[in-house]
């Protein structure tokens, strides 16, 4: 069985990226100290469910989706995958992202051409 203190936290941290805010900015708006919120990412850490409530509103979100759980290794690799492109597109300007989807774009219809 997984850490759900683990997965809550790396949740955290993945709308924390999606939202841009750096630990110590979302803990400024939490009013809570960065390591404080670098503990609960790391699922070190109990937090109350007034604290995650917090945390979910910071980032725009609904408590639940903080703590949707899957066990299915398969959607565990697909969000560790989708994280990592998230960040890498996260340093893209609007020209390159633009560029980017249009290729993307060609490869899904290649992609449904050849099935």
């Amino acid at each position: 069985m997984s850490n759900i203190y683990l997965e809550v936290g790396n949740k955290i941290r993945f709308y924390r990226k999606i939202n841009k805010f750096t630990q110590e900015e979302l803990g400024e708006i939490l009013d809570i100290d960065q390591s404080y919120l670098g503990r609960i990412e790391r699922g070190e850490i109990n937090i109350t469910l007034e604290t995650l409530t917090k945390i979910a509103e910071a980032l725009h979100i609904k408590p639940f989706k903080l703590l949707e759980y899957s066990e299915k290794d398969s959607d565990i690799k697909k969000n560790e995958v989708l994280n990592k492109i998230d960040f890498s597109l996260s340093t893209l300007n609007v020209l390159e992202l633009t560029n980017l989807h249009s290729i993307l774009e060609e490869i899904m219809n290649f992609k449904n051409l050849k099935s």
